[in-house]
């Protein structure tokens, strides 16, 4: 697995990339990219950029591309900016319009009034009557296989490839294997650590990921063990479980992420939360922080090394059974 990030260092912030810099695979247009949703033609290199769903930002962003217009992430910020906090520095002070588009509605007025030259939705949930409204605006890139899932490789190559920014796409990849590649040579105790990722988004009910989801296998990127006991096919990207089901996650580590601090208490005062192999041998790290939890359901090229810092030694706790409940 190829991971993408535009830092090797570790730090919050990265240097976006010159867009003006000539390419070295030599970039032209028109170019067409192919999407689940349909075959999209660029004509000319856009300059206004719109971009809706999960993370295309970063990836302009960390190849020096500012979008007009970027989705509002409010409820993901841990404030009420709406910008990322990974974002905002690459901004140069900049406010892109915020627009509060869903899975259910896109305010397609608002996005027609920012006059963009290409709509980039390449990790999205747009559906065909969406796309269909949003290709008579600008060329739109949707996602290139399943909506929401599409991984951090194929959307930085997709949005460099539209930018006419493939080589700096391909240069961002490869610093995030160095990155990712030190984050595990520097953590040798996940070595032979099984892990498992889950969430809690009812009271009655636990969500158990895919071995094949990108929060798992970023997990198992940094040298853990993906535990047999995740479910390898659901209608999701997540089976449900029952409470009673929950001594089933069988790992030593379990990360989990929770729709309220309502919803986390109720179920880690559970008697059955107990049972969790993960819990009572103190491998357990719950994710609280909006801003964490977005950034470990979508990992970017912006988002990786500014949850690193702040991940890894949750991780490391966990790893060595440290890390009691909250």
């Amino acid at each position: 697995m190829s991971l993408t990030s535009a830092c090797s260092n570790g730090s919050d912030t990265t240097e976006p990339v010159d867009p003006g810099a000539p390419s070295a695979e030599g970039d032209t247009f028109p170019v067409t990219i192919d999407t689940a949703l349909g075959e999209v033609t660029i004509t000319a290199k856009p300059e206004r950029v719109v971009r809706l769903g999960w993370g295309s930002q970063d990836v302009a962003l960390a190849l020096g591309v500012i979008p007009v217009g970027m989705q509002d992430m409010t409820g993901n910020t841990g404030d009420d900016t709406g910008i990322l906090p990974w974002d905002t520095p690459l901004l140069n002070g900049e406010t892109p319009e915020l627009i509060p588009s869903s899975s259910q509605e896109i305010p397609l007025e608002q996005i027609a009034s920012l006059a963009p030259d290409v709509i980039l939705a390449v990790n999205s949930g747009l559906t065909d009557d969406q796309y269909a409204e949003l290709t008579k605006i600008a060329p739109t890139v949707a996602y290139p296989d399943k909506p929401w899932l599409t991984s951090m490789q194929d959307q930085t190559e997709m949005v460099g490839k539209a930018l006419g920014l493939s080589a700096e796409a391909t240069a961002l990849l490869e610093q995030t294997d160095e990155l990712v590649a030190q984050a595990k040579a520097d953590h040798p105790e996940f070595d032979g650590k099984t892990i498992a990722f889950g969430s809690g988004t009812t009271t009655d009910t636990y969500n158990v990921y895919l071995q094949s989801d990108s929060r798992v296998t970023l997990l198992e990127s940094f040298g853990f063990t993906i535990s047999p006991s995740l479910p390898t096919e659901a209608p999701s990207f997540a089976a449900q479980i029952s409470l009673e089901e929950l001594d089933t996650i069988d790992s030593d580590v379990l990360v989990a992420w929770y729709l309220s601090e309502e919803v986390q208490q109720k179920l880690e005062t559970s008697p059955l939360f107990d049972s969790i192999p993960a819990v009572k041998a103190k491998g357990y790290v719950p994710l609280t922080d909006p801003a964490m939890v977005y950034a470990t359901s979508s990992v970017t090229v912006l988002s990786l090394p500014w949850m690193l810092e702040r991940y890894l030694p949750l991780l490391s706790a966990a790893a060595n059974g440290e890390s009691p409940l909250e």
